[in-house]
């Protein structure tokens, strides 16, 4: 039997077509938490994203030392 494959399932995988930041206009902590606001979206919950996940080794401002 075939085993299925699940491109989704890891992280890595996840919006394999899509890993880069591509918020606009959100370059800083205050920006970000602006937004988070607008949309309702708690950090909690921004923080299990793949957009999080993926770029916060790569934004100094959104990863160690920058969004709590």
């Amino acid at each position: 039997m075939a085993r299925k494959i699940r491109i989704d399932q890891n992280l890595e995988n996840a919006d394999w077509t899509k890993q880069s930041w591509d918020l606009l206009g959100i370059n800083s902590k205050e920006e970000l938490i602006e937004y988070l606001n607008q949309t309702g979206m708690s950090l909690i919950e921004f923080k299990k994203l793949p957009i999080y996940q993926l770029n916060k080794h790569k934004i100094d401002w959104l990863g160690k030392g920058g969004v709590m």
